[in-house]
C-alpha cells in the first residue's frame, strides 16, 4: 500500500553539491516517496556554477525561484531569472551560473528520479 508524504523542506539537511561550485541541496522528495520522479531544492551562491554536464536516462526540468544566472542548454547560452523554466531532456549539456549579485535558489525535477 502506498503511502502519503507531507515534506517540510526547513527540515532536510542542506548539502553542498560534490561535483558543483558553491551549489547546495536539499532532496525533497526522492524515488523512497515517488517511483516516477524527483525534486530537489537548490541554492547557487553568487559566483557559484552548475558546470555544464548531461544526465544519461533523466530528464531534468528546472524552475528559478529567485536570482539570476547564465543558463548553458546544448549550445544555446541565456540570462535565466526569477519564473524562467528549463527542460534539458536526457542527453543535452546544461548548466547555471549565479552572475547576480544574490543567491539563486531554485528546483530541480528529474523524470525518472535522480536519486
Amino acid at each position: 500500500m502506498e503511502t502519503a508524504a507531507l515534506i517540510q523542506t526547513a527540515e532536510q539537511q542542506e548539502y553542498a553539491h560534490p561535483k558543483h561550485e558553491r551549489f547546495f541541496l536539499r532532496d525533497i522528495v526522492t524515488s523512497l516517496e515517488n517511483p516516477d520522479l524527483s525534486v530537489h531544492r537548490g541554492r547557487i551562491e553568487v559566483g557559484g556554477e552548475i558546470f555544464p554536464h548531461p544526465h544519461e536516462t533523466q530528464t531534468e526540468t528546472f524552475y528559478i525561484l529567485s536570482g539570476e544566472a547564465q543558463c548553458t542548454i546544448g549550445t544555446e547560452t541565456r540570462v535565466v531569472g526569477t519564473g524562467h523554466c528549463v527542460v534539458a531532456p536526457a542527453g543535452i549539456v546544461h548548466g547555471l551560473k549565479n552572475t547576480g549579485k544574490q543567491p539563486v535558489e531554485l528546483l530541480a525535477l528529474f523524470t525518472p528520479p535522480l536519486k
